[in-house]
């Protein structure tokens, strides 16, 4: 079974009442993200004959998030059905010369391509809201210098680029993150045109942030010094919102019973800009504890892309043996273990996966 997050929560509305009886959203939000992530759990995968590992390992967890699989999440309303010839984007604001451009002119301007991979900040440790993907754009940087920006505002430490929504959402990111070459504006996911449930005409894709960041159904761009309070920022999540580290088990999941002396584990881990440098694991208890052993990485697709990687569990014994993962990001830094709430800026901690080993 595999459900897209929107149609999960469609099939669970009946437990809506879970908020009556005074369960906080955020719990909802971190249950529902369990849920979503058990239906779609899967169990032992194997090597097929003369397969590589990691041909293997990307096999069973695809490196590239269909559209009808990508996760969607917004601030609940209906997503906004934009015509692609009537809709125009206003770049405003502090700016020299403001102007507005349709979707016409802005798919003619230079497009760039990246492999990047994107997570929901109020997404739980081991949770299903993370998929990577293809995205096709116009860097922001092209409309800010078009609009032209004094260098008193460029030398604000207050300058923040204002977006707006069309389903009234709204946050804002420094001028230094505009000017990265890395942020798009994007109208293509995975070679289409972007969904509308992905934010269609246009989305905002900004290196190494959570998707809150990444503003979808885009119809204004304002630069102000007069900085900016975004849509979850004032209801207590983070305004830097940069990926927190992560890990997982894709490949069996939470828990397992095997028959067999080696099982292969499969998972991906991401750290946004930062990278991957090393995934280990360590696995059993007491006697047959193992050390931190680092797993098999495939090269990820971009910089901005998460890894896929494979390892090897060997048992001399039947018992129970819990497994633990942990990432090592591009500057050297370890996942840590401390477990914290999505709230505000992001979960952390690490996944563990159960293996009971039978009949040996």
């Amino acid at each position: 079974m595999n459900l897209s997050r929107r149609r999960l929560l469609q099939n669970i509305a009946g437990i809506a009442p879970l908020a009556v009886i005074g369960i906080p959203r955020d719990a909802q939000a971190s249950m529902m993200g369990h849920l979503f992530d058990w239906l779609n759990s899967r169990p032992v995968e194997t090597p097929r004959p003369g397969e590589g590992i990691l041909e293997f390992a990307a096999r069973v967890v695809p490196e590239v998030t269909a559209n009808d699989k990508f996760y969607v999440q917004s601030i609940g309303h209906a997503s906004p059905e934009l015509s692609r010839r009537e809709w125009r984007l206003n770049v405003k604001g502090e700016v020299i010369e403001p102007f507005s451009v349709t979707f016409a002119e802005l798919s003619a301007l230079g497009q760039e391509k990246t492999w990047a991979t994107m997570t929901c900040i109020g997404n739980p440790v081991g949770g299903g809201q993370i998929g990577n993907a293809l995205w096709d754009g116009v860097p922001l940087k092209t409309l800010i210098e078009r609009a032209g920006v004094a260098e008193s505002v460029r030398r604000s430490v207050s300058a923040r680029v204002i977006f707006r929504a069309a389903d009234g959402y709204h946050d804002s990111i420094s001028l230094e993150q505009a000017l990265d070459s890395r942020t798009l504006l994007c109208s293509r996911m995975n070679r289409d045109y972007l969904p509308r449930d992905h934010g269609a005409p246009f989305r905002l894709l900004v290196p190494g942030t959570y998707g809150l960041k990444n503003v979808k159904w885009i119809e204004s761009i304002e630069i102000s010094t007069k900085g900016h309070g975004g849509y979850w920022q004032s209801r207590g999540w983070s305004d830097e919102a940069i990926v927190e580290t992560l890990s997982r088990f894709e490949a069996p999941r939470r828990r397992v019973e095997v028959q067999t002396a080696e099982v292969w584990l499969v998972g991906s881990a991401f750290a946004g800009e930062r990278g991957i440098r090393r995934v280990e694991i360590t696995y059993g208890l007491g006697k047959r504890l193992q050390p931190w052993v680092p797993a098999m990485l495939k090269k990820p697709l971009g910089p901005l892309a998460w890894t896929i990687w494979a390892f090897r569990v060997r048992f001399v014994e039947n018992g129970f043996y819990p497994v633990t993962a942990r990432a090592v990001d591009g500057t050297g830094e370890v996942q840590t273990g401390e477990i914290s709430d999505p709230q505000p800026g992001g979960s952390t901690g690490h996944m563990g996966l159960s293996i009971y080993v039978k009949g040996l």
